[in-house]
């Protein structure tokens, strides 16, 4: 029988700016557990797929005319996404996408932290071996099986604090993250109010400029 891993490997050559890791749904914790088994009970393995963002327009946030939020990395690994998908229900195996952006309550982090993706760091952003935190992720879910062992990934984060230095609404804290504390500063400085005929979005990014793992990716323009 055909494992996720091999079916995916073969689609995700033409990307190399793409990853996927896979786990199985038993391994996860339970709150993940309990989120696939509702949103598709059927599924034996969740796979995590990373974009790595080498320049910040890729990860610049807009507004459609609808609304919805888009950016440059999203759009292009939902492609990748997508592909997948088909190859896999090509071989038999049905397929799921998480639906993204939006809520759909699951962090996608913790999938990719289970499937050995990379380590939390401080900032409790994954940190990637080689991309740090300049890594844009999505899941799907899948039938097929996998035969994937996950290692925990450790020593990515230097414990350097400089995240929690430069956090300018203090919510990185040695041995915790307020996410409501974030998010509210956020929004108080206008974050999430779109600007200028693209509608952009201008999200805080200082804790991952903090970051030293991984290139640094280039600036706007």
């Amino acid at each position: 029988m055909k494992l996720a891993e091999d079916i995916l490997r073969n689609e995700m050559a033409g990307h190399p700016c793409c990853a996927f890791w896979t786990v199985p749904i038993s391994r996860l914790a339970e709150r993940e557990q309990a989120y696939f088994q509702q949103f598709m009970p059927s599924a034996q393995t969740a796979i995590a797929l990373g974009h790595h963002v080498q320049a910040k327009e890729e990860w610049t946030w807009r507004l459609d005319p609808e609304g919805a939020e888009y950016c440059a990395a999203d759009d292009h690994l939902r492609e990748v996404c997508l592909q997948g998908k088909r190859a896999l229900e090509a071989n038999g195996f049905p397929a799921e996408l998480v639906p993204y952006p939006g809520y759909s309550g699951l962090q996608f982090r913790y999938v990719a932290l289970a499937a050995g993706a990379g380590e939390l760091g401080t900032n409790v952003f994954l940190l990637h071996p080689q991309w740090g935190p300049w890594v844009h992720l999505r899941v799907m879910a899948t039938e097929a099986p996998t035969e994937a062992h996950p290692l925990e990934q450790t020593g990515i984060c230097t414990e350097c604090d400089a995240c929690l230095a430069e956090c300018p609404s203090g919510a990185i804290q040695e041995a915790s993250f307020d996410g409501l504390q974030c998010r509210s500063f956020r929004k108080t400085r206008g974050d999430y109010t779109p600007h200028g005929p693209r509608r952009e979005l201008s999200y805080c990014e200082t804790c991952a400029d903090a970051c030293p793992v991984g290139p640094a990716p280039t600036e706007r323009t």
